[in-house]
């Protein structure tokens, strides 16, 4: 479990695995759904499948919208 806080809303989130790892792997590079699904899979050991992908799509959204990350 990781705690950020969001400077410009004044919210702490609770961030739990795989949102963490994510975070870190679009600080280290900016990527799209497929391609961090790629590489999530690789860092954490993981199958890369249809269900690591909508986890991915599905955690990108809610990122989105509570303002952690911006659509590119």
């Amino acid at each position: 479990m990781s705690l950020i806080f969001h400077r410009p809303s004044g919210a702490t989130h609770f961030l739990d695995s795989p949102v963490p790892e994510m975070l870190q792997l679009l600080a280290e590079a900016p990527d799209g759904a497929a391609g961090l699904t790629c590489r999530l899979c690789v860092n954490l050991g993981l199958a890369e499948d249809e269900e690591a992908r909508a986890v991915v799509e599905a955690r990108l959204a809610e990122l989105i919208a509570i303002g952690l990350v911006q659509a590119g």
